[in-house]
């Protein structure tokens, strides 16, 4: 299935700060591809904090350039949906499930297989699709 850059991917926590931490990998590869990526000031918040604490000062750096290449929703997460992704997934996730759901995508695009790709998780989300980065470049190039 070709999908069109007309397609947006909606960046969670975990592959943000992926792609700020290792500039080879497939997180850093979704930069390149042709497709609007975006994410939520939630995520930005999380990741920021984490480069600041976890890695190196350079990495800060990188973080603000890839950021400057995502689209920021302008969104405030939505209580009722937050409740609702509670019941489906760990506490800690469920911002991000229901930001992702509000969000105006076609994929969630995480690394945090465990939590995220159930069947509870991707019937919540859909018609979105629930992929890793990995997943996403063999749509993008096949």
């Amino acid at each position: 299935m070709k999908i069109s850059s007309e397609k947006t991917a909606f960046l969670d926590s975990s592959v943000l700060f992926t792609a700020v931490n290792s500039p080879i990998g497939g997180s850093s590869k979704l930069f390149i591809l042709q497709i609007k990526l975006i994410t939520s000031k939630v995520v930005l918040t999380e990741v920021e904090r984490n480069v600041r604490n976890k890695l190196d000062s350079y990495h800060l750096d990188r973080f603000f350039m890839l950021v400057n290449q995502l689209t920021i929703l302008n969104q405030i997460p939505d209580e009722k949906i937050i409740s609702e992704a509670k019941k489906l997934i760990a506490e800690k996730d469920a911002v991000i499930l229901a930001e992702a759901k509000q969000a105006k995508s076609d994929f969630l695009v995480t690394l945090d297989q465990k939590h995220f790709f159930t069947k509870e998780a991707e019937k919540f989300l859909q018609p979105k699709r629930i992929v890793t980065p990995k997943m996403l470049i063999e749509l993008l190039e096949t």
